[in-house]
């Protein structure tokens, strides 16, 4: 895959596991991490690159323990470099798959073996891949049982045809057996499937047992006894893959004095930080400190401090230390991911100059006056690290909670030979951005919430708010999951897509480069209203500054003006506001539709769910009851 797959991509869409169509047409799956971080020796062999791990690692303390692994490594880089062979032409290694072939011109069917064998040039025509694959909800991929379809009893495979006369549905391909003469059959209910009935159109042909298949683990990643249905797909199907990711955005320990902020610079992403996290974990001190010790002595100026020092810098590394008198404690135990979500809300709402870490920054702004009755914040993040990790994926169907489970999932389904707890690590990338804050005002949400009482009850009833109760990744909380916590959660979410809608326009970065991070919570005595519109991709798209800039006074007033007036008309409209009892492939969005308010996936965290733009405006029949209604203008 050397120079065609960027090393974000090899996170999503991209990750193990994933189809894979090269610049010749050639469909691959991309190879499990048993396979990263390695080169061929001078006998063709794979062999682990110890100088590329080193040079990978990444320190997120808190994704560790949220993930329960020990560090993170970023895809390797290939270069060509001969001055530095142990770092030259690492790839990430792809195995062609499907292993099924169609000869164009007379329709014989060839499989091939999924790592060694080449594909021999045809005498007639030309080898090209199938478009059927299957695979079950439980993750396992396979060939498409061919054989199995038609009924032949063949001890060799070579009389399997397939035919297409193009027609637009899949009654039109159809397959056989010239060997055993079995009746030709077209391709028509193979890719219906049901998975509450737990029957598809290959159950219905009989093909009742999965065959537990890993191809990205090579040919010895079958696993055995897997019970679910197993469906047929197309190879371009969208439900084949839905890769699972987190992120975090690293935070400064705002407790430490200038002594200990010098150690964790140091610290920061060295080698022997995820490696002493691993000795302390095993209960080795002296082993973790001596490395420790070791990665500060080659940049710190000056005698090595106290090993309580060390410690204390080591152990709040990146967690975001704020001071107790600056936090406020919420009356119930928050959810571990809303927990997480936490911690970045207390760190973003606050100033943190330079000098104080070399991975955020962020600057105070000022609301304008027209503003302040809806918001208390806008901070101007200069500077952010955001790590996004990669933990496994699902087929079909989403989970339900994909953190299930973890770390156990992620090594079985993505490694053939897991590692041990102590050393499992995931891949992840880094990236470098740069964003703007909001925090609204809890009295303005309070009132509005107690002004537009029984329409928002009558909007979000009882089905609505369990269906969004039910859909982790709006990271519900634990308790008080009411019309309280649905009509906030909807009115930040849409607001941020209205946002960044307009953002799009004005400041140089695509809709598919800026994202969101939504800080939720109705907790009783620490509420939470904020949301973080950032870019992570500043090297590819736009130049750094072009957010921050429009977080200034004012350009800030007249681009919130542009945001909510164009959201106020949809071409949609009177339909997209219609409350229909749920829309969405969640049901859990009321006025939302691809003319006004989604965006492109990669921009929303929730897969454009939680949406609805009354929340913001109102409706047609009734302006009022949006929370920024009074901000509507006449746009045409």
């Amino acid at each position: 895959m050397g120079g065609e797959i960027r090393l974000g991509q090899l996170i999503v869409p991209f990750g193990p596991g994933s189809i894979y169509t090269d610049k010749n047409a050639v469909p691959t799956v991309m190879c499990g991490l048993d396979y990263w971080h390695h080169k061929e020796n001078e006998n063709g062999e794979p062999e682990s690159s110890s100088a590329s791990i080193k040079k990978s690692k990444i320190t997120e303390p808190r994704l560790s323990e949220l993930l329960k692994v020990a560090y993170f490594l970023q895809p390797p880089e290939y270069v060509n470099d001969k001055n530095n062979p142990d770092l030259s032409r690492l790839k990430v290694q792809g195995l062609r798959f499907p292993r099924w072939y169609v000869n164009n011109a007379t329709g014989q069917l060839k499989r091939f073996n999924l790592e060694t064998q080449r594909l021999d040039r045809a005498e007639k025509g030309h080898w090209k891949p199938v478009r059927f694959l299957a695979v079950c909800s439980a993750g396992h991929m396979s060939d498409f049982p061919w054989k199995e379809w038609i009924g032949c009893s063949c001890s060799n495979e070579t009389g399997l045809m397939l035919r297409d006369s193009g027609g637009a549905t899949l009654d039109s391909i159809l397959v056989q057996c010239t060997q055993c003469k079995t009746p030709r059959k077209s391709l028509a209910r193979a890719t219906s499937i049901d998975l509450k009935e737990r029957t598809s159109g290959l159950t219905l042909a009989g093909i009742t047992q999965c065959s537990g298949e890993r191809p990205w683990l090579g040919e010895a990643g079958t696993q055995v006894g897997c019970h679910e249905v197993m469906a047929g797909v197309l190879i371009n199907q969208s439900n084949i893959y839905f890769p699972k990711t987190t992120s975090s955005i690293y935070l400064p320990d705002l407790m430490a004095d200038s002594e200990l902020r010098e150690i964790q610079e140091i610290l920061k992403d060295k080698t022997e930080t995820t490696t002493a996290r691993v000795f302390f974990s095993l209960g080795d001190e002296e082993t973790g400190m001596d490395q420790l010790r070791k990665g500060i002595a080659k940049e710190l100026k000056g005698p090595l401090p106290k090993d309580e020092v060390i410690k204390n810098a080591f152990d709040n590394l990146g967690r975001g230390r704020i001071p107790m008198g600056m936090v406020k404690k919420p009356s119930a135990p928050d959810s571990d991911f809303l927990a997480f979500r936490r911690t970045e809300f207390n760190i973003l709402r606050n100033p943190v100059v330079e000098g104080v870490s070399s991975e955020l920054r962020i600057m105070s702004s000022v609301v304008p006056a027209p503003f302040k009755k809806f918001f208390n914040k806008v901070n101007l993040v200069e500077r952010l690290r955001e790590t996004r990790v990669f933990f496994g994926f699902d087929r079909l169907v989403r989970s339900d909670d994909p953190f299930a489970g973890m770390p156990e999932s992620a090594m079985n389904q993505l490694f053939l030979r897991p590692p041990e707890q102590a050393t499992a690590w995931l891949p992840a990338v880094k990236n470098y951005g740069e964003g703007i804050y909001i925090e609204f005002s809890e009295n303005a949400i309070s009132k509005w919430l107690e002004v537009n009482r029984d329409w928002l009850i009558k909007r979000y009833d009882v089905n609505f708010i369990n269906r969004m109760h039910n859909e982790p990744l709006l990271i519900p909380p634990s308790n008080n999951v009411d019309w309280k916590w649905a009509a906030r959660y909807q009115l930040i979410h849409t607001f941020s897509h209205i946002l960044i809608n307009q953002l799009v326009f004005e400041s140089g970065y695509s809709s598919a480069s800026l994202k969101e991070r939504l800080f939720v919570s109705s907790d009783s005595e620490a509420p939470m209203g904020g949301l973080l519109i950032y870019t992570a991709s500043g090297d590819s798209d736009g130049s750094l500054g072009g957010l921050v800039r429009l977080g200034r006074p004012d350009l800030f007033e007249s681009l919130l003006r542009r945001a909510v007036s164009r959201a106020s008309w949809c071409s949609a409209d009177p339909v997209c506001s219609e409350n229909l009892g749920g829309a969405g492939t969640r049901l859990v969005n009321m006025a939302a539709c691809h003319a006004c308010t989604l965006l492109p996936e990669t921009a929303c965290e929730t897969v454009n769910n939680g949406l609805d733009r009354a929340s913001v405006v109102g409706t047609p029949d009734d302006p009022a009851v949006g929370f920024l209604s009074e901000l509507r203008e006449d746009m045409f």
